[in-house]
């Protein structure tokens, strides 16, 4: 229920924020933007492990004018709890490589993206991991609009069993033409 409710602010908030402006990057250009993201675990993965962090890149394409190409990957680690199904309170880390499609509303966006998850640490796997988001791109810089990347995610591990998270991503993202 408060990860609802922190959607709903954060949309709140963006929706609020997203003026109607041009739309920030221009058709046929690359952008690439490294972040960091906080995580907190759903379901049954919060049975098993509590808050956790990672980094990440992503490469993005844009190729319409609303409509673009992701690509990413990254590291996350979500700290063990000691429970009856981790009791030995193990860390579980997954490095997902991912693809997917963003379609802008002027500097606000939503889009998904899927791909191949290696986990390790708590319950070893290879597997499927998946992700919807919505955010936005806020122009710290007017000459080259380079800007901050604010978004929020689900994301889903399917491998043995599947594990769900909610992440908020703050990256800097570089025009490159």
């Amino acid at each position: 229920m408060r990860t609802i409710s922190v959607a709903i602010l954060f949309v709140s908030m963006i929706t609020c924020t997203t003026s109607i402006i041009a739309q920030v990057n221009k058709r046929n250009t690359w952008n690439l933007s490294v972040g960091a993201d906080v995580i907190y675990p759903e379901n049954y993965f919060r049975k098993t492990h509590s808050w956790g962090y990672g980094s990440t890149i992503k490469a993005e394409y844009l190729f319409d004018k609303h409509t673009s190409l992701i690509f990413s990957t990254g590291a996350y680690s979500l700290s063990g709890k000691t429970s009856l199904l981790n009791p030995d309170a193990r860390t579980v880390w997954g490095i997902p490589i991912k693809a997917g499609l963003r379609y802008y509303l002027g500097n606000f966006y939503f889009g998904g993206d899927a791909g191949y998850l290696n986990q390790s640490g708590f319950e070893p796997n290879n597997g499927f991991v998946y992700s919807f988001f919505i955010g936005d791109e806020i122009i710290t810089n007017k000459k080259n609009n380079n800007s901050l990347d604010l978004s929020i995610r689900h994301e889903a591990w399917v491998t043995d069993r599947t594990r769900a998270f909610a992440s908020i991503r703050l990256a800097y993202e570089f025009r490159i033409r």
